[in-house]
C-alpha cells in the first residue's frame, strides 16, 4: 500500500503479533517493511545447518518481516531444507516483475488472488497434483470455499495457508449483558443488527464506533463493512459478479449496501464520533477502543479480526472472551483476506516445502505463537492462545461461503475510487449515485 498507510499499518503487525491474536492478510496486514527486504544469512530459515541436507533449498517470496517472519521461520524450521526468503510488502509489483522477467520464485505467498488467477490461467503455475500428496492434504483438510478459491478452470493450483476474517463485530460482553441485551448469531439479519443498535442507543451510549482515517488507505473500514453487507444481503453470485465486472458497481444491490452502511454511520446519535466529520477524522485503530473504555462510550465496532490486537494492546488487562469478544456479521457468510501459497515449478524441494507448510503440524507452530489463523481443520483449536483467536478460526472453518476482500480483489484505481467514495458519501450522502458511477468508471482506467 502507499507510504502513509503502510506506516500506520506497520503498527498492526507488531500489535497483532504481540497480542497473540489473529492477524489480517492484505490491506490491514501491512507490517513494518515498506520496501524490499531480503534477510541476511542469519535471518534465513534453515533447519539443517545451512546446506539444506538431502531436501535441497527453496526460494520463497512473501511479505512478512520482524515478528511475523520469526514465526514463519519457526514454522518452517522442522522441514529440514534451506529456505531463502525475501519479504516485500510491495509483493504484487515484485512478483509481477519477477514472473514477466522469467525468474519467478519457487514459491509465492502473497495476500491477494488476482495475480494468482492470472498466472494460473496463463499456465505459469504448477498444479498441486504434481506434488505427491499435496492436493490430497488440501482437499481432505481445508474448507471447500477456500479450495474453490484456489481452483482455476477446474485445476487446484494454490492453498490458503493463513487467513483473517472481517465478519467480526467486537463488543464488551459485560456491557451488553448488564443491559439485558444479547449479541447476535449467524441467523441474524441486517435489520436485527439495526434493532440491536437502537437497543444500545436506548441504554444511553451510541451503538457504534467508526473510524476511516488510514492515510492513503482512508475509507477501507467502510469498504469492509459494505462488502459484508453485499455478500450477506445480495449473495455470492452478485459479489462475484461485481469483482469480475459482470455486475456493474452501479447495481441496485451495491447501492442498497451503501445505504445500509449509511444507516449505521449517519443515523443521528449512532456513532460516538458524532457524524461524518468525526468518522472521517478518526484513525481506524482508535475506533476500536470506545466499547472497552471504563465506562464504555460506544457499544460495538466492526473491524476485521486484527482489531483484537488493537484492543489487547490498548487494554492489556482485558481478557479475550471475557472483557472483549465478537459476534459474527449477520448472515453467516464471511469476507476476509488470506495468504495463498502456490508454486512455479514441481522440483522435489518445492513440493517438499509446500507439503510441509500445508500440514497441520507446521501450522500449529505459528498458531501457538499467536498471530496466525489456520484453515487446516486438523490443527487443534485448543492450540490458539485465546478464546477470541479460537473463535475466529472456527468462524473461518465453518463458513459455508467465504469471499476474498472485495476492494483488494478489484485493486488499483477501482479500490482507490471506493476508498475515496466512502469518505465522500459520509460527508455528502446525496452524491451516492455519482460516487458509484465514479467507481464503475475507474474500471476503465
Amino acid at each position: 500500500m502507499l507510504r502513509d498507510w503502510a506506516l500506520r499499518l506497520a503498527m498492526v503487525a507488531c500489535i497483532v503479533g504481540a497480542a497473540g491474536l489473529a492477524a489480517c492478510g492484505d490491506d490491514d496486514d501491512d507490517g513494518d517493511n515498506g520496501g524490499d527486504t531480503t534477510p541476511s544469512a542469519d535471518e534465513t530459515a534453515d533447519g539443517d545447518g545451512g546446506d539444506g541436507g538431502d531436501i535441497g533449498s527453496v526460494n520463497v517470496l512473501g511479505l512478512w518481516g520482524d515478528e511475523e517472519l520469526l514465526s514463519f521461520e519457526a514454522m518452517v524450521e522442522p522441514w529440514g531444507g534451506e529456505m531463502q526468503f525475501t519479504g516485500d510488502r510491495a509483493i504484487t509489483a515484485r512478483l509481477t516483475q519477477l514472473v514477466t522477467g522469467g525468474s519467478p520464485p519457487d514459491v509465492a505467498l502473497p495476500a491477494e488472488i488476482g495475480l494468482f488467477q492470472q498466472f494460473a490461467a496463463e499456465g505459469r503455475l504448477t498444479p498441486l497434483s504434481e506434488c505427491e500428496g499435496l492436493e490430497e492434504t488440501v482437499r481432505d483438510n481445508y474448507p471447500q470455499s477456500f479450495i474453490d478459491l484456489g481452483t482455476v478452470d477446474g485445476t487446484l493450483y494454490g492453498f490458503f495457508m493463513k487467513a483473517d476474517t472481517k465478519a467480526t463485530v467486537f463488543f464488551d460482553p459485560a456491557s451488553i449483558t448488564e443491559n439485558n441485551l444479547e449479541p447476535l448469531d449467524e441467523s441474524a439479519t441486517f435489520d436485527d443488527l439495526m434493532a440491536l443498535s437502537d437497543e444500545v442507543l436506548a441504554t444511553g451510549i451510541p451503538p457504534w464506533s467508526i473510524g476511516q482515517e488510514a492515510g492513503d488507505g482512508s475509507g477501507f473500514p467502510g469498504s469492509d463493512t459494505i462488502q459484508q453487507i453485499i455478500l450477506n444481503e445480495a449473495g455470492a453470485e452478485t459479489y462475484d459478479g461485481i469483482v469480475s465486472g459482470e455486475v456493474p458497481y452501479t447495481d441496485a444491490a451495491v447501492r442498497s449496501a451503501w445505504e445500509d452502511y449509511g444507516q449505521m454511520a449517519l443515523t443521528d446519535g449512532y456513532t460516538v464520533q458524532g457524524g461524518a466529520a468525526g468518522i472521517n477524522a478518526t484513525p481506524f485503530m482508535d475506533s476500536s477502543y470506545p466499547p472497552f473504555e471504563t465506562p464504555p462510550t460506544a457499544g460495538m465496532v466492526h473491524l476485521g479480526g486484527f482489531a483484537a490486537g488493537f484492543i489487547s494492546d490498548q487494554f492489556p488487562d482485558a481478557e479475550p472472551g471475557t472483557d472483549f469478544d465478537f459476534f459474527p456479521w449477520p448472515g453467516g457468510d464471511v469476507t476476509g483476506s488470506a495468504n495463498i501459497a502456490y508454486a512455479f515449478n514441481s522440483e522435489p524441494a518445492t513440493c517438499s516445502f509446500l507439503n510441509h507448510i500445508a500440514s497441520a503440524e507446521a501450522q500449529q507452530i505459528w498458531v501457538e505463537r499467536g498471530g496466525f489463523t489456520s484453515l487446516n481443520s486438523a490443527v487443534s483449536l485448543d492450540s490458539y492462545p485465546s478464546d477470541v483467536a479460537r473463535d475466529q478460526a472456527q468462524q473461518l472453518l465453518d463458513a459455508e461461503t467465504f469471499r476474498y476482500d472485495m476492494d483488494d480483489s478489484l485493486g488499483g484505481p477501482v479500490q482507490q475510487a471506493i476508498f475515496a467514495g466512502i469518505l465522500q458519501y459520509l460527508a455528502s450522502p446525496d452524491q451516492l449515485d455519482a460516487i458509484l458511477q465514479g467507481v464503475e468508471d475507474a474500471r476503465a482506467q
